[in-house]
């Protein structure tokens, strides 16, 4: 495995590495960043539901307990794109999107 050590420094000289190089080094550093720790968990049967659409109970990841599913955050949104309201205050419900061909 390559050490964070040299991810960094491919990253930090592109000068020295090919563009393709260096670019799949900074995204090898983002997701060891992002999927280092988990951002909240889920319940095993709470699963389910999130596949299905419906609501399930999600928790931070501090009250993880034995079992539990973590999940991860991939992306932050963009300073300027305004987040969607919490779930407490969303009206209605969620439609569901079609199935991916």
């Amino acid at each position: 495995m390559i050490t964070e050590d040299r991810l960094s420094q491919i990253a930090e000289n592109p000068d020295s590495h090919d563009a393709e190089v260096v670019a799949m080094a900074q995204e090898l550093l983002q997701l060891r960043r992002t999927l280092g720790a988990p951002w909240a968990v889920v319940q095993p049967l709470g699963e389910l539901y999130v596949e299905d659409g419906n609501a399930a109970m999600i928790w931070p990841a501090s009250l993880a307990e034995r079992g539990d599913v973590c999940l991860y955050r991939l992306e932050k949104p963009s300073p300027g794109v305004d987040a969607a309201p919490p779930a407490a205050k969303q009206r209605g419900r969620r439609k569901k999107l079609p199935a991916p061909e």
